[in-house]
């Protein structure tokens, strides 16, 4: 049967694309419980039955598994994970969305984007705090959980009439969750975190609601946003608390709220800026800003407003390198190590280490005391000595230095962090 006899002109093609998408990005499995590998043992059988439902008008997507994941305040966040099958058909329509909407939005939305991500948005935040000595940081309250279906509907018919995407994203948006316990829980509004099509929803929810607003009612105050998350810049004290001010109605009008406890106003304190304010820095997609010593390019010392990765993210590397148990391995190796471990250490740094890299270097080295407690577990030899373990680490950084990126850029133990 071609595409052209079926309801809505979606093409094998672009469901196979979805599913090169979704492969690639891996996940949990949903609640069939099939995983990547299972779907792809009937893989030819799988799509179709996708292509086939979704070209027809009679796809109909099943619950989402409800899976609960600490939150670095302490709190559990609820992620919706729907099933393999399910991820392909809204990659379908998430690939859609983005063409239509992508030429909308603003250029200081970060967050879910094609070509942006959240080290654009502290690298452009980083230098408008060197112009403005204020900023309202906030973060919306359950933004994901609380979307007004309304208003998000007149959003999306504002940009599309295609009739398999709205008959679809309807369908996702009302689709129930299964919670951990087994029981179901019907959705009235909100869309579940872990969905594919969920952030582009979320972006066009904000961009009418936080976006376009800024640019017509605030258009003094440049801002970065990566989804539910911004800053906005301002340059006085009275602006930013009037501007808290006008966005804690705007939300409350379309819904929404701001977290009482996540939004706050603050004083980019430096060394030419030196009233004195209470708050001094904020934490802003895992990098805080706060004053800190620098260099100028002359080599003269400073006190800059300036991102370096916060305490909470670096408790979170600390205690996975904890959940690794790399000491208890005895068994391992250095190599089984570099290739279970190195490309996590390695994205850390990507991420982390882009801005103010020496507040990062503590993970490293935390990283090979690790290894420290491994070898003197591991050599009857060492057991009792821990300053020679720790040379025995650097020495083999220095023989291997390929087996870690940190010890091929010379963050290893004992060398550029000093002996322990």
């Amino acid at each position: 049967m071609t595409t052209s006899t079926k309801s809505f002109a979606i093409s094998k093609r672009q469901v196979w694309q979805a599913w090169k998408r979704v492969r690639a990005n891996r996940g949990a499995a949903g609640i069939d419980q099939q995983s990547i590998e299972g779907f792809e043992k009937n893989l030819a059988g799988n799509l179709y039955t996708i292509w086939n439902r979704m070209a027809s008008g009679s796809y109909f997507p099943p619950p989402v598994k409800e899976v609960g994941i600490p939150k670095k305040d302490g709190g559990v966040r609820i992620l919706g994970v729907p099933t393999v099958a399910d991820r392909v058909a809204q990659t379908v329509a998430k690939e859609f969305l983005e063409q239509v909407l992508e030429p909308h939005f603003d250029p200081d939305s970060y967050g879910y984007r094609p070509s942006r991500s959240a080290k654009d948005a502290i690298r452009v935040t980083r230098r408008r705090c060197w112009k403005y000595d204020w900023v309202l940081e906030f973060d919306v309250k359950g933004a994901f959980d609380n979307l007004d279906h309304d208003l998000l509907w007149k959003a999306l018919r504002r940009h599309t009439d295609c009739r398999w995407v709205l008959l679809y994203v309807g369908r996702w948006l009302n689709a129930p969750s299964v919670s951990e316990s087994g029981g179901d829980r019907p959705r009235d509004r909100g869309t579940p975190q872990g969905s594919v099509v969920g952030p582009v929803l979320m972006n066009l929810f904000m961009h009418y609601t936080f976006d376009r607003w800024m640019r017509r009612k605030v258009a003094s105050c440049p801002f970065a946003r990566y989804a539910d998350d911004a800053a906005v810049h301002c340059s006085s004290e009275r602006e930013a608390v009037e501007v808290k001010r006008l966005l804690t109605e705007r939300f409350a009008a379309c819904g929404l709220e701001l977290h009482p406890e996540k939004t706050r106003v603050v004083y980019c304190k430096d060394g030419r800026r030196r009233a004195a304010y209470p708050t001094v820095q904020f934490t802003f997609l895992g990098f805080t800003f706060r004053p800190r010593r620098a260099k100028s390019p002359d080599g003269k010392p400073f006190t800059g407003f300036l991102p370096g990765v916060s305490q909470a993210a670096l408790t979170r590397m600390r205690r996975q390198i904890h959940r690794w148990h790399i000491p208890r391995q005895t068994p391992g190796t250095l190599d089984e190590f570099s290739r279970t471990y190195g490309r996590t250490l390695t994205g850390w740094w990507n991420y982390y280490g882009s801005f103010y890299p020496s507040a990062f270097q503590c993970i490293f080295r935390h990283f090979d005391l690790t290894l420290s407690r491994w070898i003197r577990r591991k050599s009857k030899r060492l057991r009792d000595h821990r300053r020679r373990s720790c040379d025995w680490v650097a020495r083999v950084a220095q023989r291997e230095p390929h087996l870690f990126f940190h010890w091929r850029v010379g963050f290893a133990l004992g060398r550029t962090m000093g002996a322990v």
